[in-house]
């Protein structure tokens, strides 16, 4: 079921404006820092002619605007780890170490571009494992002054702090699941959500396995806005049905209701 969850979660943040809203919300306060139309696609073992990286991570963009060059990492988790903080550290200094070796090949001079690693984390439970490295070793105070103390870049749907997202779907996705935990969507106190996309729903469905979510409802709904969306664009019930090899009662069927 934890494959099911991060795999569903990778693809909605494969969008680029969901994945940049995520960073914007987290060290910036909402404000649209990272814009998604300079994020490029690496593939998940990190290979790219100018960045060479190799360890395996959920969802990773190279970002260039002109200013900053840098890789922007999300790493979904769906249950409490208590290795997380590690297992991060683990990707970003791998991450810096394939820079390196590509930089040192190329006799490169310039300096390695920064690495930025997000966990978000899904689950219900709370976060009850280590936020940094100093909750997870025992460090002698005798060293407490040359211990490198690793702090992991935690957003978790679970708790009370608030993010200010700016895309509707990702603000959406978010609350309804946080409301859903904390049982406000029951009592009438949760946020206004508006019209909340079908696709949004069946990535909250997922996450949090509510039985009155039904996915072929869920199914139907979203088959039913994409008919809507094409016949507002100009296209007939006949040029539909053809393009999605489906009858014209079925559609005509589906609008009605």
């Amino acid at each position: 079921m934890n494959k099911i969850k991060d795999k569903m979660m990778k693809e909605f943040l494969e969008n680029n404006a969901y994945f940049v809203d995520f960073f914007n919300a987290y060290f910036f306060d909402g404000e649209r820092v990272l814009k998604p139309e300079n994020c490029m696609e690496l593939d998940s073992e990190m290979n790219d002619s100018n960045m060479d990286l190799e360890k395996h991570v959920d969802v990773i963009r190279k970002y260039n605007d002109g200013n900053l060059y840098s890789a922007f990492i999300i790493e979904n988790q769906s249950y409490v780890d208590m290795s997380m903080v590690v297992r991060a550290a683990v990707y970003e200094f791998v991450a810096y170490e394939r820079m390196l070796k590509k930089s040192k090949k190329n006799k490169a001079k310039e300096k390695l571009p920064m690495v930025n690693i997000l966990v978000f984390y899904t689950g219900e439970r709370p976060w009850n494992a280590a936020r940094q490295l100093s909750q997870l070793v025992e460090v002698d105070e005798r060293f407490e002054s040359y211990f490198h103390d690793y702090k992991m870049n935690l957003i978790e749907i679970t708790g009370n702090t608030s993010y200010n997202f700016n895309e509707e779907d990702v603000h959406n996705l978010f609350y309804i699941c946080r409301s859903i935990y904390d049982q406000s969507i029951y009592e009438g106190t949760s946020n206004h959500f508006g019209l909340v996309k079908s696709s949004v729903l069946k990535v909250v469905k997922t996450l949090t396995d509510v039985e009155w979510l039904d996915l072929e409802e869920l199914e139907e709904k979203e088959e039913l806005e994409m008919y809507q969306k094409m016949m507002d664009k100009g296209f007939g019930v006949k040029a539909i049905a053809s393009i999605f090899s489906v009858s014209e009662e079925s559609i005509e069927k589906m609008l009605i209701k």
